[in-house]
């Protein structure tokens, strides 16, 4: 995860309505440096749907400076309104209802990940909360055409820790409890008649069974073991009964497979190739498979059916590189995509069918087209048990390159670390790629083991394991790239987000000769905390944090878990630290930052520490991300001396608070005063 959900520049056409207009791609600029602005506001175009009936598209782009919904004839994007006009945070997600006359978002109030249910109704303009509690999170259980007026809803109302379901009239937001959830299962699963089919229980062991809800009471339908729980996922019920799911159980990898409801009866549909299957591809009209997306190291769709592989071949020969479907007109006539083009920004484009044509339609980032942006590369490095690990590098748009595409001479070098740990790297465009390699350093992101994607075994290697052979994937990959001539080994620095954060502390905790700085965006410091003091709505997930981090309910769990946590080796710290936390941030409380940074300034260590308190764990807010890339840039040309774009008021429009040493990165007290009180500088 990025520290930004979404990074993407804004371009407005007198009255506010969206422009799909950008330079082409010869005239690129390549002075002067990118602006932070142009890579940390809010994006242009995003999330692009099509609407039930095919005649309208939906997407999010900015309304005065925060991400919202607007919907616009298919084929005329500029002429969109916007349907929502939300002033604070975006939507976390959205979704049109099943006949189209609605829009279901999802988005919390201050970062706090307690969704709510809003429903626009685009033709009359308005917008109802129909949660209308910021202490009540909401999940949307069920959408169906069977029932188009009508959604299903689980909220966790009664009980914290558990969800309720609830049937929403949608023209009206009134809710009507359907199912108490006595049994306290985490999930359930619902048919197209909104009938209550299937629950789920968590289990000790980190695994979940999934229960069928007869008349006659539950029984025990299947159990996703805790290896297989990450890569295996149902899509859905369908009204005869056949459950789709990805499902890595009889193997290593996730395959497309049915499972019969009555009978059990389990019906292979694809198999996966060479990494798990992610995606797949069915006809709108007819329901037939046609295709599967895996991601090994770069997107690669296997074709299904025997009468799509001529098109298959077609669309891939017209494409410029790895893309995924973003959607289908119901007429069977179009598909959406989105691409991912080398040096540029994602775009979308129309594929015509018919007489298979591309045609471009959005870049996502129109400002940025004109831009000469870092070259980046899928490589696999070997870690040092022979594991293959799928990594990313990107080079500055400036280096000289020798034979082996690498540079001539070694420039610095930023590990850029993803969370989760479960999460991955892909090569889909990255702001914080593009904004460091436009500084002048090179960027790898390694999908260590853990990461997700790879099949249940790859991710199982990270099992217990923060801190030690994770971390040591890490290392192999810098030390790949101090081979290869890259970087070299007194010019390299960490970065990164949520367990990204962890390896941040990790790295300059546990191995400090490596690293000369590191950039902690809200890593836990104390593993013993981080599993112990979950939220009541996360303990469906506790078990596999348990089973997979560590146990601190046990003296022997305890002592593990202290000895893998940063916290326990701040004495061997030595290189400078920025720390960054939001403070409505549920997954890791500001507590585990404020912690290590007061046990650095006790020791009189270099810590920097940035706080936002309008925040959460992904920041949302332009002014936040802005800021905060202004800080960090400025920190990482100190300690690797790359350039850095001056502060200007890229301070001014967001609430940080810096808590501690704003001495130690350059400019940053002139920034605060600068400011005149609209940021906060701590001592």
């Amino acid at each position: 995860m990025a520290w930004t959900a979404v990074a993407i520049c804004a371009v407005m056409l007198p009255g506010g309505s969206p422009t799909a207009s950008a330079k082409p791609a010869s005239q690129v600029e390549t002075s002067a440096l990118v602006p932070r602005d142009l890579l940390f506001r809010a994006p242009t175009y995003s999330e692009l749907q099509i609407s039930p009936d095919g005649k309208q598209l939906a997407f999010l782009h900015p309304l005065n400076g925060v991400l919202n919904i607007w919907v616009a004839p298919i084929d005329d994007p500029a002429s969109a309104k916007s349907v929502t006009r939300f002033d604070n945070r975006p939507p976390d997600a959205f979704q049109w209802s099943a006949d189209g006359r609605f829009i279901l978002i999802q988005k919390d109030v201050g970062g706090e990940e307690h969704n709510q249910l809003w429903i626009a109704d685009p033709a009359k303009q308005t917008v109802i909360n129909a949660t209308n509690d910021p202490a009540v999170l909401t999940k949307i259980v069920k959408v169906s055409k069977k029932r188009p007026g009508e959604i299903l809803v689980g909220m966790n109302i009664r009980d914290r820790r558990y969800r309720d379901i609830y049937r929403i009239d949608l023209a009206t937001g009134q809710r009507t409890e359907v199912f108490r959830n006595a049994p306290n299962y985490i999930d359930v699963v619902a048919d197209p008649d909104f009938n209550i089919r299937m629950g789920v229980r968590g289990n000790a062991d980190g695994s979940s069974t999934y229960f069928r809800l007869d008349p006659t009471g539950p029984s025990e339908f299947m159990t996703i073991p805790l290896a297989s729980l990450r890569n295996s996922k149902i899509f859905g019920l369908d009204a005869k009964g056949q459950l789709a799911m990805l499902d890595s159980r009889d193997g290593d990898k996730a395959n497309l497979v049915s499972v019969d409801l009555a009978t059990g009866k389990k019906t292979l549909l694809a198999a996966a190739m060479r990494a798990d299957i992610v995606e797949p591809l069915l006809d709108e009209e007819s329901g037939a498979l046609l295709a599967t997306r895996e991601d090994p190291l770069v997107s690669e769709w296997t074709v299904r059916s025997d009468t799509a592989r001529a098109e298959f071949a077609a669309l891939e020969a017209a494409v410029a590189g790895p893309f995924r479907i973003a959607g289908q007109t119901p007429d069977n006539a179009r598909w959406l995509l989105l691409e991912t083009v080398p040096n540029r920004p994602d775009r979308y484009s129309w594929w015509n069918r018919k007489d298979r044509t591309l045609t471009p339609l959005l870049s996502t980032r129109p400002d940025l087209e004109t831009r000469a942006l870092g070259r980046r590369l899928p490589v696999t490095i070997a870690a040092r048990d022979g594991l293959s690990l799928p990594s990313y590098l990107t080079l500055p748009p400036g280096a000289k390159l020798g034979a082996n595409g690498m540079p001539v001479k070694p420039v610095p070098l930023v590990l850029l670390v993803h969370g989760g740990p479960w999460l991955r790297d892909d090569l889909a465009f990255d702001p914080q790629h593009a904004w460091l390699a436009d500084r002048g350093y090179a960027v790898l992101s390694v999908n260590f083991r853990a990461s997700g994607g790879f099949g249940s075994d790859f991710m199982s290697k990270g099992d217990r394991k923060w801190s030690e052979t994770m971390h040591d994937d890490l290392l192999d990959g810098v030390q790949w790239a101090i081979d290869k001539g890259v970087t070299t080994k007194d010019r390299v620095a960490v970065m990164g987000l949520s367990y990204g954060g962890y390896s941040t502390l990790v790295s300059l905790s546990f191995t400090p000769d490596t690293f000369q700085c590191g950039v902690d965006l809200a890593g836990p410091s104390n593993l013993v905390k981080q599993v112990a003091l979950m939220p009541d709505w996360w303990t469906w997930q506790r078990p596999q944090f348990v089973n997979r981090v560590g146990d601190p309910s046990t003296k022997e769990g305890a002592a593990d878990l202290m000895r893998r946590s940063p916290i326990a080796r701040v004495d061997a710290i030595t290189k400078p630290l920025l720390v960054t936390n939001g403070a409505n941030d549920p997954r890791i409380f500001p507590d585990q930052s404020q912690e290590i940074v007061d046990a650095m300034k006790a020791r009189g260590k270099p810590v920097t520490y940035a706080f936002y308190p309008d925040e959460g764990h992904v920041y949302a807010k332009d002014a936040t991300n802005i800021s905060f890339a202004a800080i960090a840039e400025h920190f990482l040309s100190k300690c690797l001396d790359g350039p850095a774009e001056p502060y200007g008021d890229d301070l001014a429009g967001s609430r940080v608070e810096l808590k501690a040493g704003a001495a130690f990165v350059p400019g940053l007290e002139q920034a605060f005063k600068a400011t005149g009180g609209g940021a906060v500088a701590g001592k």
